[in-house]
């Protein structure tokens, strides 16, 4: 009798494993999933950001979870932020503060270090500190950290890279603009047939197919809806080709900036945004067939804000950052005020709007916290900068109160509440702007708040100095 009660207990038990995913029971080790957009603007999301492209899975992540309305990306342009969003860190600590040039430029101008020829040390990322705790991890889609052998993503944590290390490449041809192939499997040269923004997702699909029997953190790099300007539909319209340089900013079969008419850009942008949208959804709905989607951390945001136009009277319209002043590569509101939304089923309450002012560099120390591993010393080399915001997520706890910063080669910033100073090079003497009655940086009140824009401004001049060390 005793042998036959074990042996319906063990039936039991592989009952049970057999229809509750391993994965799902280790809740203590969450997947983590990061989708990094290229240049979508706070204006360009429909919804609750208000613009006119269809994004029905997009709302439903920001229904389902929590939606950020005073979000930043760290740079106001591509490499910056994704250094600070992978380290924690401001990404001047490891020598990025421009975006990173065209890796190939011309024949013989060698490859470009970037993230690896970090000023003092070796970064951290956040892939990692989560393959220290036993995660899978994977990087798909756009890099613009470096083209060398030393910066490719498996030597910064990464098990395996599927994409382009440049700024931009044909969202068919996957040729760079110098034209050249800009298309990686780790660090060897490989083409993957398809629309770049579907074949990212795809090889995260696949990714989680392989490991979703243990942790993963799978970071989705999209290029979209980065130029050239191509829609799903445009593959039989004119691409890049090797051998030829697409550098130029105007229209014509050898502009940079895409295949389309001036005229045309907004409707292809959209187009562009709407199919980044289907494959988030194509992705929330594999997690939610195999089980996972409850175990699974996905944060969204965009990499800098989008283009108003592009070479004035070129490109006269490209895409909106609503209300805001400014666009990509300002430090006005428009340059790195940006979409966000977090999304976690069960530990994120739903339908919830938060105004707590956030940055790039936060994601890592709140993925740290999620795992319950133990933050970096303060006092060594990968001391963080960003503060983690899972408090804000789960418990709608309110952020502590501190100052950020923004630094490009031409413009300077500094925040603390809702004060924010802005230096340019338009405005060398500085500008001060009440972002709680002015959003959009109309009015510089700067001559009526004397002290606090002294005060601002010494905290910049003191970061610069820090930062600089």
């Amino acid at each position: 009798m005793a042998n036959k009660r074990i042996s319906v207990l063990i039936f039991l038990f592989n009952l049970f494993l057999a229809i509750v995913p391993i994965h799902a029971q280790n809740s203590a080790h969450p997947n983590i999933i990061i989708i990094l957009a290229d240049d979508i603007g706070y204006g360009d999301l429909g919804g609750s950001y208000g613009g006119e492209a269809n994004t029905p899975n997009l709302n439903r992540l920001a229904q389902k979870g929590m939606l950020f309305t005073d979000f930043h990306s760290n740079g106001a342009m591509c490499s910056p932020t994704r250094a600070a969003l992978l380290t924690g860190r401001y990404q001047q600590r490891v020598g990025i503060e421009d975006p990173l040039p065209g890796f190939w430029q011309k024949p013989g101008k060698g490859k470009v270090k970037g993230i690896s020829d970090a000023k003092h040390a070796k970064p951290k990322t956040i892939a990692n500190y989560l393959k220290e705790t036993g995660y899978a991890t994977a990087y798909y889609g756009k890099w613009h950290l470096g083209n060398h052998p030393d910066a490719n993503p498996t030597k910064f944590g990464f098990d395996e890279f599927k994409g382009l290390t440049s700024g931009c490449g044909d969202y068919f041809s996957k040729i760079d603009r110098y034209g050249y192939p800009d298309w990686w499997h780790n660090n060897q040269l490989f083409f993957q047939k398809g629309y770049t923004t579907d074949v990212i997702t795809s090889n995260g699909i696949n990714f989680i197919k392989q490991h979703k029997k243990q942790p993963f953190f799978l970071y989705l790099a999209h290029l979209g809806v980065h130029f050239p300007w191509q829609s799903p539909d445009d593959g039989h319209l004119q691409t890049r080709v090797k051998g030829e340089d697409f550098t130029s900013n105007k229209p014509g079969k050898q502009s940079k900036l895409g295949p389309h008419k001036p005229k045309e850009v907004p409707t292809v942008v959209h187009e562009m945004i709407e199919s980044l949208d289907r494959n988030i959804g194509r992705l929330v709905q594999f997690l939610e067939e195999e089980g996972l989607a409850d175990n699974t951390f996905i944060f969204f945001t965009s990499d800098n804000g989008q283009y108003l136009d592009y070479d004035g009277k070129t490109w006269p319209k490209v895409g909106s950052n609503g209300k805001l002043n400014g666009e990509k590569g300002d430090l006005y509101e428009g340059g790195h005020r940006v979409p966000a939304i977090a999304y976690w089923p069960g530990k994120i309450p739903e339908n919830v709007i938060s105004d707590e002012t956030l940055m790039s560099m936060d994601i890592l120390p709140t993925v740290l916290k999620i795992i319950g591993s133990p933050m970096p010393n303060q006092n060594g080399k990968n001391a963080l900068d960003g503060t983690s915001f899972l408090d804000l997520i789960t418990q709608r706890k309110a952020m502590p109160q501190r100052t950020i910063f923004w630094k490009t080669p031409e413009a300077k910033a500094a925040r603390k509440g809702n004060w924010k100073i802005l230096f340019n090079e338009e405005n060398k003497e500085g500008m001060l702007f009440d972002l709680s009655n002015d959003l959009g940086e109309n009015y510089n009140v700067k001559s009526n708040n004397s002290k606090i824009f002294q005060t601002l401004s010494k905290a910049l001049q003191e970061w610069e100095r820090e930062i600089s060390l």
